[in-house]
């Protein structure tokens, strides 16, 4: 009796983990929701649904669904610029902005 006891719960594990399937990762989705040529280096502009409205930025790192902008460029800065992570999973549009020259 013990013996089919334990192949019946062998069974059931076995059975129990064919039956779970693969584990999804929900940061790749994040990332399909940029653009093609939208990346590291990139100035856009990412709207979102909440306050504030827009953000103009260059993209300085994308990590695990978090975006980060560059500081500004300016040469005559003194002072510390805050560093800002935005969700990407707020963001409703992300619009490649053309540098003028």
């Amino acid at each position: 009796m013990r013996v089919s006891t334990v192949l019946l719960a062998l069974s059931c594990l076995v059975t129990g983990y064919s039956l779970a399937g693969a584990r999804v990762n929900a940061t790749e989705d994040v990332y399909r929701r940029f653009p093609a040529g939208v990346g590291t280096g990139t100035h856009v502009r990412l709207t979102f649904s909440s306050e504030p409205n827009y953000v103009d930025c260059t993209i300085e790192r994308i990590d695990g669904g978090w975006l980060r902008c560059a500081p500004p460029d300016d040469p005559f800065r003194t002072y510390k610029v805050e560093e800002i992570w935005y969700d990407v999973s707020h963001v409703v549009t992300v619009t490649k902005v053309e540098t003028q020259r």
